[in-house]
């Protein structure tokens, strides 16, 4: 188990998840008002995967079948790509249904090729299958004033994100490594969440904690770039990341499955 409610380790506290029913196509999505930085980003999340097997989107943007996405393949590997050139795919499948933390880090005004796009999975850059990088200094997709998506394809509503995901952070013009998002427990030598102490500046940077203490959508980091819940309705499906027996609360508007 990968996340926990360890309070002894010193881990984050993590309440719950947000649930994402792939068969009624739930999803968020965002336009953003203005262009951010179009060449430095961080993308933190915590995922655990109910559908093995088959496309599905994590993070999207464009409008056309070459759009940039941070996805998990139809083999179970995991790949990252933009518009500017810049793609990884992993060499390991991921088709554990335990928690993985994932970090996507580009930068294109690195000098050095391999520095402009990187990819992390629990704490470790992973092994790449194939790789290749924009050019320096090159314009990326995201941050344009374009639809964004959380858990679809951005230019149809096909190979959606089946699964639990949480503590999402989009951090606009700065290149950050998965040691502001967690950390390695000293005493199960198994990452673990830690909460991020960093600055939320930047114009499209976000912070969703989808963790049933607030609007699945609703920005924390003070920037107010919130998001639209599409299919939820008014109830809020969230389960703890840890597991435990199901109990009802109220918050957010709407009854929720949560946690005790």
């Amino acid at each position: 188990q990968v996340v926990t409610s360890d309070r002894a380790s010193g881990a984050q506290v993590i309440d719950g998840s947000l649930k994402i029913n792939q068969s009624i196509t739930q999803h968020l999505s965002r336009t953003p008002g203005s262009e951010g930085n179009r060449k430095t980003i961080t993308w933190s999340a915590w995922v655990r995967r109910t559908k093995i097997s088959g496309e599905s989107n994590l993070f999207s943007v464009g409008s056309s079948s070459t759009d940039a996405a941070f996805r998990f393949n139809a083999d179970d590997t995991l790949q990252v790509r933009d518009g500017a050139g810049g793609e990884l795919t992993t060499e390991a499948v991921f088709r554990d249904t335990g928690w993985y933390h994932i970090v996507v880090k580009i930068d294109t005004t690195q000098s050095t090729a391999a520095d402009r796009f990187r990819l992390y999975v629990n704490g470790s850059e992973t092994v790449y299958s194939a790789a290749s990088y924009a050019s320096e200094d090159a314009n990326i997709d995201w941050n344009q004033t374009q639809p964004h998506y959380i858990g679809r394809q951005a230019h149809n509503t096909s190979n959606l994100y089946d699964g639990a995901i949480c503590q999402v952070y989009f951090i606009d013009g700065q290149a950050l490594g998965p040691e502001n998002f967690g950390f390695t427990d000293g005493l199960t030598n198994t990452w673990k969440p830690k909460k991020y102490t960093g600055t939320f500046t930047g114009t499209n940077t976000f912070y969703l904690p989808m963790d049933g203490n607030s609007l699945i959508g609703k920005d924390q980091s003070g920037n107010g770039n919130d998001w639209t819940p599409v299919n939820f309705g008014g109830s809020v499906a969230l389960e703890k990341a840890t597991g435990a027996k199901p109990i009802l609360n109220t918050t957010q508007g709407g009854t929720q499955a949560g946690v005790g």
